[in-house]
């Protein structure tokens, strides 16, 4: 029950300035996509069949350019990232710590989970962005798609051929909100597995 309490107090965050960073990317997205052709949808909370039996993708766009899940995360300093140690790197005051989980194979796994969500509604695949909107400076290795609220929209906007037809993209929208889970305290109990887990590994 005490973790259950902590999770709704971890929620509750979610409103406070200890967040402002997943409402800053918010805001930045809807000021900078144009809403006839871009659905900023932001924290979703999607069932799945794994350990966490839920995913918590921080924005989710949908756009006749393609899908794009993004996943945010609060790191001040310099990011440090290596595709082949699979390992990321905050640097900050001389000091070292590291980013644990893996924010890219964490969006990967929010992924997954839209994947078979959408099944054959998916006609491209969905266009993973990690964003650190108080980060300084960036030295990424290998992988795509990381950097800041800047890189973030620039990498949206790279993708400018239509992939889907504006009715497809509706039904990836419904699908997605119709899948999507509202109660409180649901998010709660997917904060408390998701510390439970990561605590044992």
């Amino acid at each position: 029950m005490n973790h259950l309490k902590s999770a709704l107090y971890n929620i509750k965050k979610k409103y406070s300035t200890y967040y402002a960073e997943e409402l800053y990317v918010d805001l930045q997205l809807s000021k900078s996509l144009p809403r006839s052709e871009y659905a900023v949808i932001p924290d979703l909370l999607l069932p799945n069949d794994g350990p966490f039996r839920t995913s918590q993708i921080d924005h989710l766009i949908v756009s006749p350019y393609g899908i794009f899940c993004i996943e945010t995360k609060s790191h001040k300093g310099w990011i440090s990232a290596s595709k082949t140690r699979k390992l990321f790197t905050q640097i900050l005051y001389r000091s070292k710590y590291p980013i644990s989980p893996n924010p890219v194979e964490q969006n990967i796994g929010h992924i997954r989970t839209l994947k078979a969500l959408l099944g054959d509604k998916l006609k491209a695949p969905i266009i993973s962005i990690v964003v650190f909107p108080s980060a300084e400076r960036f030295f990424i290795n290998g992988y795509e798609n990381v950097g800041s609220v800047n890189d973030m929209i620039a990498s949206i906007f790279e993708h400018s051929i239509k992939t889907y037809s504006y009715n497809e993209a509706a039904q990836i929208i419904e699908t997605v909100c119709e899948f999507n889970i509202k109660q409180t305290i649901e998010h709660a109990k997917h904060v408390e597995r998701v510390h439970a887990i990561h605590a044992h590994a």
